[in-house]
C-alpha cells in the first residue's frame, strides 16, 4: 500500500465566495502499488555515497563534550533506520559502527541542526534549506579540522535537490554555526573568516 496526500481548498465559513481566503486542508489516501526488491532488478551496481576519511584524533571526543555542555544529551543506537544520527530537540543519537571521521561529520550535522533549527520560530521552513545548512556546517567543521571529505557533502546536499543558491543565501548563518563549532573544538577562535569560508561553503556544492 502506497501513500497518497493531496490538498484539497476549502471554502471559509464566514464568505463562502471569498475565493482568495480558500485555505487548504492535506488529505491522505492510498493505494496498492508494484514494489520490487534490489535483488529482482537488472543493470549496473547502484553508486554508494562517498565517504568522510581521516583521522580526527581528540577531536571527536571535544565535539562530544561540546555537545553535552550545551545540555545536548548525545547517545548511540542501532534503532535509527537507514539515518546515521537523528536530532530532536536536546537530543542527539548516531548510528553505531561509525569510523571516527564519520561520528565527526555526523555529529557535526546533527549539532549544527540543533544550533540552528531547535527554535521553530527561526528556522527555515523547506527541508532542503535545513538539511542543505547542517551538511555545509558538518563539510566546513571537518575541512577545518583536516578530515577528507571528498564527495560526501555535496551528494548529501544534492540527495536533497540544495545547490549553490541555497548555500549563499544561508551562508552567514552556515559560517557563524560552524565557526562557533570549529572555535570549540579547536580550542581558539575559528580561521574561517568570510573569504575562506564562502569558499568552503561553495565547494559543498
Amino acid at each position: 500500500m502506497a501513500p497518497i496526500v493531496w490538498c484539497r481548498k476549502m471554502m471559509p465559513a464566514d464568505d463562502k465566495d471569498d475565493q482568495q481566503d480558500r485555505k487548504e486542508e492535506a488529505t491522505l489516501a492510498f493505494k496498492t502499488a508494484y514494489v520490487f526488491d534490489i535483488s529482482q532488478t537488472d543493470g549496473k551496481p547502484l553508486p554508494d555515497f562517498a565517504r568522510v576519511n581521516g583521522d580526527p584524533g581528540a577531536y571527536t571526543e571535544r565535539s562530544r563534550q561540546y555537545v553535552t555542555s550545551k545540555s545536548i544529551v548525545l547517545g548511540h543506537s542501532e534503532s535509527i533506520g537507514s539515518a546515521e544520527g537523528v536530532s530532536a530537540g536536546g537530543l542527539i543519537k548516531l548510528k553505531k559502527g561509525l569510523t571516527s571521521a564519520e561520528e565527526l561529520s555526523v555529529l557535526a550535522h546533527e549539532l549544527a541542526h540543533e544550533i540552528l533549527h531547535r527554535d521553530r520560530d527561526n528556522m527555515p521552513k523547506e527541508k532542503k534549506v535545513r538539511e542543505t545548512e547542517a551538511e555545509a556546517v558538518a563539510f566546513v567543521v571537518c575541512h577545518g579540522i583536516g578530515l577528507d571529505t571528498n564527495s560526501a557533502s555535496s551528494d548529501y546536499i544534492q540527495l536533497y535537490n540544495g545547490d549553490k543558491k541555497t548555500l549563499l543565501q544561508s551562508l552567514e548563518r552556515i559560517q557563524r554555526t560552524a565557526a562557533e563549532i570549529l572555535g570549540a573544538v579547536m580550542d581558539t577562535e575559528s580561521k574561517c573568516d568570510t573569504a575562506g569560508g564562502k569558499s568552503c561553503v561553495a565547494a559543498a556544492a
